[in-house]
């Protein structure tokens, strides 16, 4: 049930409902030895209260499904292209930098950009609009620090373990 936690050994996993136009979505976090990964992905947008789920995550996986303009510039027909645009389709690149302004923390290790268009998008493109939004809500990374990771369509995301320190 949307809103249930289970566990599994050591590893408790929390869903949470999503705007999304589908039957019941959801998110998940996952939380492990003090640890919490939040999985946000297939969002129209952040409401309030998928922000306090996620508040505190040490990891999120953040979808940063589309650039706007090449969405709209895009072959898909417009009533698909209304619904992506919409509040129950999916998260452009200025939205998920506009979430991750409210969303980084201290404790934040690593965000993942996910569930990237193949049409409609680019990975450089996203990082580059993403952080571009961080930067000028004054929140500013060394290289050795920067917590924008890539994801892939085609293989899986290389391992990167996140301990606190």
């Amino acid at each position: 049930e949307t809103g249930e936690s289970v566990t599994f050994g050591s590893m408790k996993t929390t869903s949470y409902a999503i705007s999304h136009d589908a039957a019941e979505p959801v998110g998940y976090t996952f939380d492990y030895e003090g640890e919490k990964l939040g999985l946000a992905t297939d969002l129209g947008y952040v409401s309030d209260k998928v922000r306090l789920v996620l508040e505190d995550s040490d990891v999120l996986v953040l979808e940063s499904n589309h650039d706007v303009d090449m969405l709209r510039m895009g072959r898909y027909p417009w009533n698909i292209k209304r619904r992506i645009l919409s509040d129950l389709g999916h998260l452009s690149n200025e939205a998920a930098g506009e979430a991750l302004c409210q969303l980084l923390t201290d404790r934040t290790k690593r965000v993942y950009l996910a569930h990237l268009s193949l049409d409609h998008n680019l990975m450089d493109l996203a990082k580059l609009t993403v952080n571009n939004i961080l930067e000028s809500n004054g929140f500013f990374f060394r290289k050795d620090e920067y917590p924008l990771r890539e994801t892939y369509h085609n293989k899986p995301t290389p391992w990167d373990e996140v301990k606190r320190r």
